[in-house]
């Protein structure tokens, strides 16, 4: 009778931790099967860029940007895009579940089911925490330019409902999609023409410039 009581407390642990397994932290996913079942984040670049390409004002956009950080590792944006009125750095997820998190905290939850037994869950690297890694790189890389103003965005489409939204603090809004276009016009209201065509097209070469090095120096 303990023996069958131990086994069922065990199987209820092993489904525990996998149902709170976390797909997205590197650090975790050491094995190609949980690459493969787990890993596979929904992206809705595409929906984003369709936003963001008939903006007003002179602007540059950039596509799956891939840096190398400071620590090792790469840094990257899925869209970051220089506009007059500052720098926008551009991170997307189009996931199912219930996703909610602290701006702060290092893991945000996607829930499918919630509850003690049957409860189903990932817990996502912050969004935040993620583009902040690219954000420290150009700043770094345009450090000469310290006065320009970045924008960090965590954008959720339709599969999902997404918990935390609205403005994080510190330039950082997390948003389903339909509010992006909304977001982005009350930034440009507020802060109108804060760069000049000159200085967003040498941004541009500069950043360009060292993704493309980068790019060469892996190749070789």
């Amino acid at each position: 009778m303990i023996s069958i009581l131990l086994l069922i407390l065990l199987s209820i642990w092993f489904y525990k931790k996998r149902t709170s397994y976390n797909p997205y932290d590197s650090t975790l996913s050491h094995s190609s099967y949980y690459e493969c079942a787990y890993c596979r984040e929904e992206k809705c670049t595409e929906e984003v860029l369709r936003i963001l390409e008939p903006v007003a004002g002179h602007k540059r956009i950039l596509k799956n940007v891939f840096l190398s950080a400071e620590k090792g590792g790469q840094a990257g944006a899925e869209v970051v895009m220089i506009h007059e009125s500052g720098i926008y750095v551009v991170r997307s997820g189009n996931l199912e579940g219930v996703i909610s998190g602290n701006p702060q905290g290092r893991y945000w939850k996607q829930t499918f089911r919630d509850g003690w037994l049957l409860a189903c869950r990932n817990y996502l690297y912050n969004p935040f925490l993620e583009n902040k890694k690219i954000l420290d790189v150009m700043q770094w890389e345009l450090r000469d330019m310290p006065w320009l103003p970045y924008y960090s965005f965590a954008v959720f489409g339709s599969r999902g409902t997404l918990l935390t939204t609205g403005w994080m603090g510190e330039n950082c809004f997390a948003l389903p999609l339909h509010a992006l276009s909304s977001a982005v016009a009350d930034i440009f209201r507020h802060n109108r023409r804060f760069l000049k065509e000159r200085d967003i097209e040498m941004i541009y070469d500069r950043m360009k410039k060292l993704y493309e090095g980068q790019e060469r120096g892996k190749i070789q």
